[in-house]
C-alpha cells in the first residue's frame, strides 16, 4: 500500500509551508494513478491537491510532530532538493537562501539554515557581498547533499 512515512510527511509540511507543493502533489498524483493500493491519507491529499492550506492541514493533522521522524533525515533531504536545484538552475543561491530562512524558522533546531540566513542578512547590510553569501551557499549544499548530480 502506497502511503508517506513520517519523515514524507514532515518534509512536505516543512516545504508547501515555504511555497513549494509541486513534489508532494506531483507525487499523489502518481500514487493515485498508480495499480497499487494507497492509503487513506493519500487519497485525502489527493482530494486537496489544489489548495495548499488544505494540504498542510491533513499533513499536520496526520501527526507530522511525532518524536519519531528523523529529522536529520528530512534536512538531508531538503539539502539534496536544493542542491538539485541549485545545479539544475531552477532557483538562483538567494533563492533558496530565502526558502531556508523560512525552514528555520519553522524547524529551529537546524542552526545550518540559521547560519545561511544571518550570511544573506550580512550580505543585505553590505557586511560582506551577496556573492560571497551565495558561493557559502553553494559550499554548503555541495558539502551537505548526498546526491550525485554533478
Amino acid at each position: 500500500m502506497l502511503d508517506l512515512t513520517a519523515e514524507d510527511k514532515y518534509y512536505y509540511w516543512l516545504m508547501i509551508s515555504i511555497g513549494l507543493d509541486n513534489e508532494l502533489v506531483e507525487y499523489i498524483r502518481d500514487c493515485v494513478e498508480s495499480k497499487e493500493e494507497v492509503s487513506d491519507l493519500i487519497l485525502e491529499l489527493y482530494n486537496e491537491s489544489q489548495n495548499r492550506n488544505a494540504l498542510k492541514r491533513v499533513l499536520y493533522l496526520s501527526d507530522i510532530k511525532s518524536a519519531a521522524i528523523n529529522k536529520m533525515s528530512v534536512k538531508a533531504r531538503i539539502d539534496n532538493y536544493f542542491y538539485k536545484h541549485l545545479l539544475n538552475k531552477t532557483f538562483t543561491p538567494s533563492q533558496i537562501g530565502e526558502y531556508l530562512e523560512k525552514i528555520y524558522e519553522l524547524e529551529t533546531d537546524w542552526s545550518d539554515y540559521e547560519w545561511i540566513s544571518e550570511n544573506y542578512s550580512l550580505a543585505r547590510t553590505g557586511v560582506f557581498s551577496l556573492e560571497d553569501a551565495d558561493n557559502r551557499l553553494r559550499k554548503y549544499l555541495k558539502d551537505n547533499a548526498s546526491c550525485n548530480l554533478e
